[in-house]
C-alpha cells in the first residue's frame, strides 16, 4: 500500500484442518469492512485511500484517485483527484501509521515532525478512531506512559496494526525509553471493549504484523527499534502472548544500501514477507524526507529460514 492506506474487504478463513507438514509461514487476509462514511461523501472507497504524508497537511487525508481504464483500482503511479479532510483529522497534529478493523473504523497514531510543535505531548500515547459512520475522528484510548517524551526521545506511540481473526489492535510504544533503557511496550487490546488482553514489556517496537507461522499457529511480527532484528510471538486463542515461543525471524542488519535499517511496516504477501526499511535514531527528522529500502524476503522450507530475496 506504500505511503497512503487503502482498505480491503477481502476475508481470511483459518483453515479447520490439522496440518501434519511444515509450510511457508503466510499473511492473514485482510477483513476490514470499508467506511460508509465514504460513500455518504460522494466517493467510491475503491478509488480511496487514506494518507497521512501529503505535503503541506497535517493529519489524516482521503485521497481521490484518477481513474484509469482497464483498471479495477488504484495503483502506486495513480494520479491524485482531489482529497477530502474533515476538520477533526487534523486536531491529533502529525500522524503515521494507519489501520482498520472489521466494523469500518479507521485508527492512526501521532507522530511528531520536526519539531513537538504541532503534537501534545501527552497526547503521544493515544491511539485515535475515526468513526466508520459519522467520519469525525476522536481519541479512541490513551496509553500509560512509562515516562514522558523528552528531547532525547520525543516518541510515544511508534506502531499499529489490527489481527482479523481475533478483532484485536496492537500498538507498540517507546514511550520512557532512553539511550541506556528500553522501556517500550506492545499492547493487544480487544477493539470492541477497549480491553487490554496483554503487554509485552520492555521492548521498543515500531513495525507491526500479525500471520500464520510454519506450524500454522498465529505470530505477532515486530521490528525493534535500536538494531535491524524481527521478532515473533505466539497469540493463542485466548489473546494472549505464550513468552516461550519469542524467537528472532531475521535481521536487517548489514543489508540494504545503510546497513543500519530498521522494519518501519512489515507485511506478508501471500508467504513472502516484505519489510520497508528507514534509518531510525529516536530523532524528529522528517519521516517524509527519510530514504525508504523495501526488502523482500521468502521462507525457505527446509532451513527453517527467511531468506532475502532482493531490496530496492
Amino acid at each position: 500500500m506504500g505511503k497512503s492506506h487503502f482498505i480491503s474487504i477481502s476475508c481470511f478463513l483459518l483453515s479447520i484442518f490439522h496440518v501434519e507438514f511444515l509450510q511457508a509461514q503466510q499473511e492473514i487476509k485482510p477483513c476490514q469492512k470499508e467506511p460508509p462514511f465514504i460513500k455518504t461523501l460522494g466517493f467510491d472507497p475503491l478509488w480511496t485511500g487514506f494518507s497521512t504524508v501529503e505535503k503541506k497537511t497535517m493529519g489524516i487525508v482521503l485521497v481521490e484517485f484518477e481513474r484509469k481504464i482497464g483498471q479495477s483500482a488504484p495503483t502506486s503511479s495513480s494520479l491524485r483527484k482531489s482529497h477530502y479532510q474533515h476538520p477533526s483529522w487534523e486536531t491529533a497534529g502529525y500522524l503515521s501509521t494507519i489501520s482498520f478493523d472489521i466494523r469500518g473504523n479507521t485508527y492512526a497514531i501521532p507522530a511528531p515532525l520536526i519539531s513537538m510543535f504541532y503534537n501534545d505531548a501527552n497526547k503521544l500515547n493515544t491511539i485515535y478512531q475515526i468513526d466508520a459512520n459519522t467520519g469525525i475522528m476522536n481519541e479512541w484510548l490513551n496509553l500509560p506512559f512509562h515516562a514522558k517524551p523528552s528531547v532525547n526521545n520525543p516518541y510515544g506511540l511508534l506502531g499499529i496494526t489490527y489481527d482479523c481473526t481475533a478483532d484485536i489492535i496492537v500498538a507498540a510504544s517507546v514511550a520512557g525509553s532512553n539511550r541506556y533503557h528500553e522501556h517500550g511496550m506492545i499492547y493487544l487490546i480487544q477493539s470492541s471493549t477497549k480491553k487490554i488482553m496483554d503487554t509485552l514489556k520492555g521492548i521498543d517496537a515500531m513495525g507491526l504484523a500479525v500471520a500464520i507461522d510454519e506450524q500454522n499457529q498465529k505470530r505477532l511480527y515486530f521490528a525493534k527499534t535500536r538494531n535491524g532484528s524481527l521478532y515473533s510471538i505466539v497469540i493463542n486463542k485466548l489473546g494472549k502472548l505464550i513468552r516461550k515461543s519469542l524467537r528472532e525471524e531475521l535481521s536487517l542488519d548489514g543489508y540494504g544500501p545503510r546497513g543500519d535499517d530498521k522494519a518501519r511496516k512489515i507485511k506478508f504477501i501471500g508467504n513472502q514477507l516484505q519489510i520497508n526499511g528507514v534509518a531510525f535514531n529516536y530523532n524528529l527528522q522528517a519521516q517524509r524526507e527519510k530514504p525508504e529500502t523495501i526488502y523482500t524476503f521468502n521462507w525457505d522450507t527446509k532451513t527453517k529460514k527467511w531468506v532475502l530475496i532482493n531490496f530496492q
